[in-house]
């Protein structure tokens, strides 16, 4: 049953496309902030940052720019982790993720 139920797992994991890389062209001001609330969540990746991706802290008024496209045919694992929250800390926006529960 474990021999199955791994080669399930491995099968899984191993099919579909790589998510692409995600955008380089981030800004120092792209992070910018003076509030938590000028700071927002953004996975800039196909998949989420419990599941092979990466959560990042950006300015809401740029966010959209960072999230990924053409991630039609990526296939993700389905692991959970703790939520990524955003703050601002020192003019930057940062991210945490916090702890499983």
């Amino acid at each position: 049953m474990r021999t199955l139920l791994l080669t399930l797992v491995l099968a899984a994991c191993s099919s579909g496309t790589k998510a692409p890389a995600p955008p380089t062209n981030q800004s120092s001001s792209d992070t910018t902030c003076t509030t938590d609330s000028d700071c927002v969540v953004v996975e800039t990746a196909c998949c989420d940052h419990c599941n092979g991706g990466k959560a990042e802290a950006f300015n809401k008024a740029v966010a959209d720019a960072h999230k990924p496209t053409s991630c039609e045919n990526t296939t993700c694992t389905l692991m959970a982790c703790g939520a990524a929250t955003a703050s601002c800390d020192a003019g930057t926006c940062k991210v945490t993720i916090q702890p499983l529960r």
